[in-house]
């Protein structure tokens, strides 16, 4: 079932969205932001060279780059420039090894590093996304291509305006999974 342009999406279980989810958290995390968006989605989509919304970009004439290209300035690292200096602390009387160590011992390994990877937001233009990829693949699981149409199916979403200004549509990208 093909869900008609702004028509709103079905109530469906996210689940089969988990795995999205988790490796937009991850790309999220990765550069420091504290949510998860659909640019997120899209970087991963377009990194993976055997999956299905990278063969379907192609067949747009788009490549992999040039969403990665297009994305760039959505993608920022933000981490802080300042890192913790531990000379400076041993200033102060404070042994940097020590504290990592028993913030490990505490909260396990690399526990010192996550402290900025909490709880991520997702945006609500990528929940709406996920609603309609979920749509878009009916009574199939849920795959790449879904995911992409989803996105296109969420205009001013910030993947859907990347897309838009490399030529793709959500109608082209349609048109290509009516014919496959």
């Amino acid at each position: 079932m093909k869900l008609r342009r702004g028509a709103r999406p079905r109530a469906k279980s996210i689940r089969p969205a988990e795995a999205y989810l988790s490796a937009g958290a991850e790309e999220a995390r990765r550069l420091s932001h504290n949510y998860i968006g659909t640019e997120h989605i899209l970087s991963v989509l377009a990194r993976r060279p055997d999956g299905a919304a990278t063969r379907r970009l192609a067949q747009l004439g788009v490549s992999a780059a040039a969403v990665e290209r297009g994305l760039a300035c959505w993608l920022k690292d933000t981490s802080p420039a300042v890192k913790i200096d531990p000379q400076a602390l041993a200033t102060l009387g404070i042994d940097f090894d020590s504290v990592r160590e028993r913030l490990e011992q505490t909260f396990g390994p690399g526990a010192l590093e996550r402290t900025r990877s909490g709880c991520l937001g997702i945006c609500p233009r990528l929940k709406l996304a996920l609603a309609h990829a979920l749509d878009h693949a009916a009574n199939e699981p849920l795959g790449d291509e879904h995911v992409l149409l989803g996105m296109l199916t969420v205009p001013d979403s910030v993947a859907a305006r990347v897309l838009a200004e490399l030529g793709v549509t959500l109608e082209a990208a349609l048109a290509l999974a009516d014919a496959a």
